[in-house]
């Protein structure tokens, strides 16, 4: 069944944290009628067919043909409200991924969208556009940066008809700014090809590696630090130093490619700022100021000099807050060969902080 070969495609990448992280990413199956797409809340890794969503492919096509509020809160309510009414009936208990209408657009029978580091070294840089055109010529369209959602699958619907009508076919794969990558294909075995000379070739362009093996580091300043943000009223503090960490936190200079968000990922599971602090400040006196102007506590804060600790209410949130900041790290190194990094426009970090969508991906950790 095309539905197991979508499940061992989903897990395969999944499990490979070269590819995506926790809950990121999503993929989709589809014939004439449906749509099987995964199920926000679940993740790849472990999903099996009962995560994903059977939507009605009419209905999809329908939501195209309908006017939509021009206030984003509004208009994202009433697109949710749509697709949750295009699911069959036996799925009315499931959400569907909020990119679900990007999925029915692609052409391939099967789409796998990820977030390698790799390729988001690509997609977060300055050069991006220019030098993914130069890898990759017309097997890949650039997606700008645009709000998540309906924005995002409207923008590529229009791109899509355009590259379809310049070409005569369709792009083998959509890189988005700030964002991932969206690889389409008729079997699971091309998606595999696909992703695997898209990497390849990112590889063979990169000029630096980052390097996040753990290092050596003072013992006794790590836990001075780690006792102050746990009197801060952190639950579980995690800490973690490697060469390429050490190198960023050496000022706050230093540090100003990992002081904003690369993607909506790093937003969802670190929040959209860290905290930086400096040789002899308080962390409680900081933490405080943060948490005033940002209207959230920092889950990432970095130590000159020392590396950085990530916090959570539990274990596993704050392991996978340390993976999401080392992910960021890798970008902002990969990023030096494309033009240097590129963090998200505050207005779009701004969205997605708000977005009722992120909000339910976040809870589902």
């Amino acid at each position: 069944m095309s539905l197991d070969a979508l499940v061992t495609i989903s897990n395969q990448y999944g499990r490979d944290e070269r590819y995506v992280l926790a809950g990121g990413g999503n993929t989709s199956f589809k014939d004439s009628q449906y749509l099987y797409v995964k199920a926000s809340g679940t993740t790849l890794a472990d999903i099996t067919a009962e995560g994903f969503v059977k939507m009605r492919r009419d209905a999809l096509a329908a939501m195209w043909e309908k006017t939509y509020p021009t206030n984003s809160a509004e208009r994202e309510a009433a697109v949710l409200q749509d697709l949750m009414e295009a699911r069959v009936p036996e799925d009315a208990h499931k959400r569907p991924s909020v990119e679900t209408s990007l999925h029915d657009l692609l052409p391939g029978q099967y789409v796998v969208h990820l977030h390698p580091a790799l390729v988001n070294g690509l997609t977060c840089s300055n050069g991006g556009a220019q030098k993914a055109a130069e890898l990759f010529g017309q097997k890949a369209l650039w997606i700008e940066n645009s709000e998540p959602g309906y924005v995002l699958a409207k923008l590529v619907k229009d791109k899509l008809t355009a590259y379809q009508k310049a070409h005569g076919t369709f792009p083998e794969c959509l890189l988005l700014q700030n964002h991932g990558i969206f690889v389409s294909a008729d079997s699971t075995e091309a998606i595999c090809s696909i992703y695997a000379e898209i990497m390849g070739t990112l590889e063979k362009a990169l000029t630096e590696q980052p390097d996040l093996s753990m290092g050596a580091y003072c013992e006794e300043e790590m836990e001075d630090r780690k006792q102050e943000l746990m009197a801060c009223g952190y639950d579980v503090v995690l800490f973690h130093r490697s060469k390429t960490i050490w190198e960023f936190t050496q000022s706050s200079q230093s540090f100003e490619p990992l002081s904003s968000s690369f993607t909506p990922d790093h937003i969802v599971y670190c929040k959209a700022r860290p905290l930086f602090l400096e040789k002899g400040e308080s962390a409680a006196e900081k933490i405080k100021t943060f948490t005033e102007k940002n209207g959230y506590r920092p889950l990432v804060i970095a130590c000159q000099g020392l590396g950085f600790f990530a916090c959570g209410e539990t274990e596993k949130k704050a392991q996978i807050t340390q993976k999401l900041f080392c992910d960021a790290a890798k970008i902002a190194v990969y990023s030096k060969s494309f033009g240097g990094y590129a963090h998200m426009p505050q207005e779009l970090i701004d969205f997605i902080t708000n977005w009722e969508v992120e909000s339910y991906r976040a809870k589902q950790q």
